[in-house]
């Protein structure tokens, strides 16, 4: 039950951060044409950390419950700002690249 319990809070939680970056990449790529989805990606991102809170503090109760969130939250985080600088980076070497051969340039 405990684990069942920490398995919902940890999707919920990845929920929580995958909604956060959308709604981040929204609002700073298409800024005032998705004015309603960047709110329902904060919505989400929202009450999905709240489902996740509850879950974590029903399995270990309250203060190790927010530990175990705060924790999981920031794994989440991490994970997900790792993979978008290994993206970014991988994007900036393909144009890179494919500049110079627009250009007749060398590599």
């Amino acid at each position: 039950m405990i684990i069942s319990l920490i398995v919902a809070g940890l999707i919920f939680c990845g929920a929580s951060v995958f909604c956060f970056y959308k709604a981040n990449y929204c609002a700073c790529t298409q800024a005032g044409q998705c004015d309603n989805p960047v709110n329902h990606y904060w919505l989400g991102a929202m009450l999905s950390a709240l489902i996740s809170l509850a879950f974590c503090c029903l399995a270990l109760h309250v203060e190790l419950g927010t530990l175990l969130w705060l924790t999981l939250m920031g794994s989440c985080f991490l994970g997900a700002f790792i993979s978008a600088k290994k993206s970014n980076q991988r994007k900036c070497t393909n144009t890179t690249q494919a500049d110079a051969l627009l250009a007749n340039e060398t590599n």
